[in-house]
């Protein structure tokens, strides 16, 4: 009980200084690593359901975030409808190809799911180059229009970042009921034995289309946040790589950890950008530090907190999500 009270003050605490973050950064290009922070700290989330408790790899999390961002977006400069409106359509058109996406998971395991998944990565990116009266091919989409509320425009980034903040807190918190769930626990008896969860009543099948259905539409929402922030998107955004790029932020947070997501995806769209400084080295030595951290912290740095708080005798403070 101890433990929780402490955790969910540090929460509280870093929820206000985000809040606080718009009202004194000035520098618009800051601001944006912000918003992309938080959105890539919602694909993190997602991409958690199914590599983090259901043990299931899948590089296509980039897939599914450009078909969120394409659908909001398509809506919006095509048809006029709104943000608000675009946002939840964008979610449901990606979870419905997360639903179809799950469904080889019944016959792939391991690295033949991982091929799977990074082939439909990239058949989405090749349908979205080529599809060019519907989708305007490589050019991408332009003239992506800001939210409103009545007169109230969110036209800066600044303003943007009160609803990325906003939809970050309410995944995290469906994340974590999500968790304490039994569809949660069913996910970790997947992860840990799919015999022994089929033994135990679960039914294995329909919880891992659940996994892919729930990563996806966390994705759809991140795509849809990620259209509108930057008011232009182009099939390139969402190639494999950027899977890859995720996945890697979920290992480098924690696997398994709701924290540990967001610590990921926060530290790894600002470490790039600090070691511009380093010229030409920079992403020599930023692929290094990635790969001495996962060799040497294999828990990611909330498994690391926790083991350090083990060590000196506060276990009691470990972090509970």
């Amino acid at each position: 009980m101890k433990n929780n009270r402490i955790w969910i003050l540090i929460g509280c605490a870093a929820l206000f200084i985000l809040c606080v973050v718009p009202l004194i950064v000035t520098t618009r290009y800051i601001m944006h690593l912000f918003n992309l922070a938080v959105i890539f700290a919602i694909l993190t989330l997602g991409l958690n359901f199914l590599w983090g408790w259901t043990g299931l790899i899948s590089f296509a999390t980039a897939g599914f975030w450009g078909i969120g961002a394409y659908t909001s977006a398509l809506l919006a400069v095509n048809l006029g409808v709104p943000f608000w409106l675009g946002l939840p359509c964008g979610a449901i058109t990606a979870t419905v190809f997360g639903f179809i996406m799950g469904f080889p998971t019944l016959k792939l395991r391991g690295h033949y799911l991982a091929m799977a998944t990074l082939a439909f990565n990239i058949i989405i990116v090749l349908v979205l180059i080529n599809w060019d009266s519907f989708t305007r091919g490589g050019d991408g989409i332009t003239g992506i229009p800001i939210p409103v509320i009545g007169s109230f425009e969110f036209n800066t980034d600044n303003r943007f970042f009160y609803i990325n903040l906003a939809v970050l807190v309410l995944l995290f918190i469906g994340a974590m009921r999500i968790r304490k769930s039994r569809i949660g626990r069913a996910f970790e008896a997947i992860r840990e034995s799919e015999i022994a969860g089929e033994v135990m009543g679960i039914n294995t099948h329909a919880i891992k289309i659940l996994a892919f259905a729930l990563s996806a539409f966390y994705s759809g929402i991140a795509g849809s946040l990620y259209a509108h922030v930057t008011m232009y998107i182009s099939p390139d955004i969402f190639n494999f790589l950027e899977s890859v790029k995720i996945l890697v932020m979920v290992l480098i947070g924690g696997s398994g950890s709701i924290v540990g997501a967001l610590i990921g995806g926060f530290i790894l769209t600002f470490l790039p950008e600090a070691l511009r400084f380093l010229s030409s080295w920079y992403m020599a030595i930023y692929g290094v530090g990635i790969i001495a951290l996962i060799v040497y912290m294999p828990a990611g740095i909330t498994g690391l907190i926790n083991s350090l708080f083990k060590r000196f005798g506060r276990g009691d403070l470990v972090i509970p999500i």
